[in-house]
């Protein structure tokens, strides 16, 4: 029966992990994603878009840049990997005393059983950079979903007692399309950049993370024979959106093959939802529950033991609860979280580079993860049509990441592509795997040396 729940559990994962999209930065490029994100000080023309837009007035071999396909994609969740669920699969978990089960349930980490993956995609054509300028236009899918602590407990082994069981369920789906105008200029020996971001809004559903809450204890012994707790719910969903965002970021000149950088992503970013958009006109204002808006749920068990049950208590007495929709509906702001960047590259030999980036959030919720995190890449162009690029990062939501990537590079064509493994450092412990591929096009400067 226990073998049976945590199949059922990992078969519900996998269907909404299909449908749910995450990401740790707002937009992808196989490059950066090779170097595990130590990409502040390394990246050039459109792809400093999110990183570090000071590094357009750097001067390089490429005049512009235009992508005309790519893809990024994952798939993460924060407890099983292929070994573990081998070493859980099939087997008794109820055998010496339930060791099985208590070591599953010891590996649950605070926040629950999540689950992320990614989808980024750059819109053809419209993804351009000409010497120190930048249009980008990038539709990007952000969500998280999971199953509180308590509930998986619940599930797997009974309620608690003595113990508040956390039914602080968090959920979010984000749909937009992000665009950005960039400029960047020197200033003395550094280089200051720009970001100006309109974001479009498709579509949010999800529970306010600063309303949500729940739990339900068991007492038993002492005169409390009873189970007591509460919840309340706060859902929020549209169909269509707007806001903005803007990005900062400051890089140095090269001194004896070192370049410093210091970036802000999303500051000020805002979305306004349930604002009249072309998306909402054409959708209607429908929502997946209702007309779109706030709805708020709410429960309470109130000394729920037998002796009501078979009394003149009704259902409603013991487990009174309900909804709404809320009145103040029509508008709700959502921040886009923002993300400090510090980054360091070296020149190590010729054709060989080393990057660090220094990343924190400040706020766990969409691509932010409220920590630091530690990124280290290294990248080889001794042979330019085939660069080499590897990177390790740690911290953050994915706590250890180990990535890679090449390309392919052909006259004015460029193909690059990145693959990356998640919380682990081998395919069979790894607990997520990262997938990123751009084709796009460049013109050289006539006047670089």
């Amino acid at each position: 029966m226990q073998n049976r729940r945590i199949h059922i559990i990992v078969f519900v994962f996998i269907l909404l992990g299909m449908t749910i999209s995450l990401i740790g930065q707002t937009r992808r490029d196989p490059r950066g994603m090779a170097l595990a994100g130590a990409y502040g000080v390394m990246a050039r023309g459109l792809f400093t878009v999110d990183y570090n837009p000071a590094n357009l007035a750097i001067q390089e071999q490429y005049k512009s840049y235009r992508v005309w396909g790519g893809i990024g994609t994952s798939f993460t969740n924060n407890i099983l990997s292929l070994r573990s669920y081998n070493e859980y699969n099939g087997k008794d978990l109820e055998a010496n005393d339930g060791l099985l089960k208590e070591q599953f349930l010891e590996e649950i980490p605070a926040d629950g059983w999540r689950l992320f993956s990614d989808l980024h995609v750059p819109i053809p054509y419209l993804n351009f950079s000409r010497y120190n300028k930048a249009f980008t236009s990038d539709f990007i899918m952000i969500g998280d979903i999971g199953l509180p602590k308590g509930l998986v407990t619940f599930l797997l082994h009974g309620n608690p007692i003595g113990k508040n069981m956390s039914l602080d369920f968090r959920e979010d789906f984000l749909v937009i399309n992000q665009y950005a105008y960039s400029v960047a200029f020197p200033i003395k020996k550094l280089f200051f950049g720009v970001s100006f971001k309109y974001l479009q809004g498709f579509s949010y559903f999800g529970l306010n993370p600063d309303s949500s809450y729940g739990y339900v204890k068991t007492n038993f012994g002492t005169g409390k024979n009873y189970m007591e707790g509460e919840g309340y719910y706060l859902f929020q969903q549209s169909v269509g959106g707007r806001g903005f965002a803007m990005d900062i970021g400051l890089t140095t000149q090269e001194i004896d093959g070192y370049r410093l950088g210091f970036s802000v992503t999303n500051v000020f970013g805002r979305i306004n939802w349930n604002k009249s958009t072309i998306i909402s006109r054409l959708m209607g204002n429908k929502g997946f529950i209702g007309d779109g808006g706030n709805h708020a749920y709410w429960f309470q068990v109130k000394e729920a033991r037998m002796d009501k049950f078979f009394g003149k208590a009704g259902f409603g007495d013991i487990f009174p609860g309900g909804n709404r929709s809320k009145s103040d509906s029509s508008v709700f702001v959502m921040n886009y979280p923002s993300l400090a960047r510090f980054s360091m590259s070296k020149w190590i030999d010729e054709g060989m580079q080393l990057a660090m980036d220094l990343v924190v959030g400040f706020e766990d919720r969409f691509y932010s993860f409220g920590a630091w995190k530690w990124s280290t890449g290294i990248e080889v162009t001794k042979s330019p049509r085939f660069p080499l690029r590897a990177g390790v990062s740690f911290g953050g939501w994915k706590h250890l990441e180990m990535t890679f990537g090449s390309g392919f590079h052909t006259g004015f064509i460029h193909v690059d592509w990145a693959f990356g493994l998640n919380q682990g450092l081998w395919f069979t412990t790894a607990k997520g795997i990262n997938i990123c591929l751009n084709v796009y096009t460049t013109g050289k400067r006539k006047d670089f040396k």
